[in-house]
């Protein structure tokens, strides 16, 4: 494998405003010169991007930004630009949970129907089963009302109430929930005493001076700095950026950067938020009513990249593609944020692991 090597820490500012692709790495380098491939033809033409680092001992090993923020406005994306995390978020819903078990505010194995009286019908469902993706939630995606605009977690909240339909009992197996991690956002607003996006920014963005993050919810704040979403339409590339339910907030709804996500892996090296043993339980796997295994913790998958433990999670909503990829004994880490749909971050990642651990050729999966 390739040794790491020291990003420069900065480049001109003329560069970064006069190209769309601004790799930065020292020269010569083999292993930044076969991850710099990998993004090779979305540094080509004016289209839609992705921004990409590798972190190693807390240092930048490796930063690219390549292609546009906005296609039309042929704004360039930069390691400042705010991208839809889409599931990437769930990590910040599980965080939040953890903060509040911790304030003694909550209990994870708390029933759910305590903080969201709505879920009533789903007995003996706990916050800690809709962290774990075993909670047997259904999903009300294709039934909630979009008629009169775009509804709120409240609006979801109400329909399952009325759903009353749990696909297997609480605890039983893992199956991916986003309906689960959207109940997240009440359950964080009755514990904390304020809304979701207000605990999460106050507790966990302005702590970590993550200035560029938001939570985008029924506020719909401005996000500086904003990517839009997009995807191939045959002839170029087209708007894929609106959904009517891009207020709901839980299982997604957060913007950051890859400047902001690097504060957030650095955060997770300490207590800064959390204790140590509240981390780690964010990093092991869950069980089922049986014992066995989730391979998913707190907003993490569980797992091994290149023979090593890792935690890692995508995201995938309208345009915006992500990944973020955890090796927390090696203190490397890899983020990557993409604003048009057919990006596949996952192979990215672990392309990019493979050339920094494996010998990996870093020749590019299919875009």
């Amino acid at each position: 494998a390739g040794r790491m090597i020291t990003g420069l820490r900065s480049l001109p500012i003329f560069l970064c405003l006069a190209v769309a692709t601004v790799p930065v790495y020292t020269a010569g380098d083999p292993a930044a010169a076969k991850i710099d491939a990998l993004f090779r033809d979305v540094g080509t033409g004016i289209r839609p991007g992705v921004a990409v680092r590798v972190i190693r001992d807390g240092t930048i090993a490796f930063d690219g930004s390549y292609g546009y923020a906005e296609v039309d406005k042929r704004i360039p994306v930069t390691p400042d630009t705010a991208f839809r995390l889409a599931s990437v978020s769930k990590q910040f819903a599980a965080m939040a949970i953890l903060m509040l078990a911790e304030d003694g505010a909550l209990k994870l194995d708390d029933p759910v129907a305590k903080y969201v009286p709505e879920l009533a019908p789903y007995d003996g469902v706990t916050i800690r089963h809709l962290v774990l993706h075993t909670g047997g939630l259904p999903d009300y995606y294709d039934s909630i009302d979009t008629s009169d605009g775009m509804p709120t977690n409240q609006d979801a909240a109400e329909l399952l109430g009325r759903m009353a339909s749990p696909v297997f009992p609480p605890g039983e197996r893992y199956e991916y929930s986003n309906p689960g991690y959207d109940m997240l956002g009440p359950v964080v607003a009755a514990a904390a005493g304020m809304p979701f996006s207000a605990f999460v920014e106050t507790r966990i963005f302005a702590p970590l001076g993550m200035t560029g993050s938001r939570v985008y919810d029924e506020r719909k704040p401005e996000i500086p700095n904003r990517a839009y979403g997009y995807a191939a339409d045959g002839t170029g590339w087209a708007p894929d950026d609106y959904d009517a339910l891009n207020v709901i907030i839980g299982s997604g709804g957060i913007y950051s950067t890859l400047n902001d996500l690097a504060r957030w892996d650095a955060a997770l090296y300490t207590d800064e938020l959390v204790s140590t043993a509240m981390r780690d339980l964010a990093f092991a796997s869950g069980t089922n009513n049986a014992g066995e295994p989730l391979d998913y913790g707190f907003g993490w998958d569980v797992g091994t990249c290149a023979g090593r433990p890792c935690v890692r999670h995508g995201g995938s909503w309208v345009g915006f593609r992500t990944h973020i990829l955890r090796i927390p004994g090696e203190r490397f880490t890899v983020i990557l944020l993409s604003n048009f749909a057919e990006a596949d971050t996952a192979a990215w990642a672990d392309r990019i692991v493979e050339i920094c651990f494996g010998g990996g050729d870093g020749s590019a999966p299919t875009q």
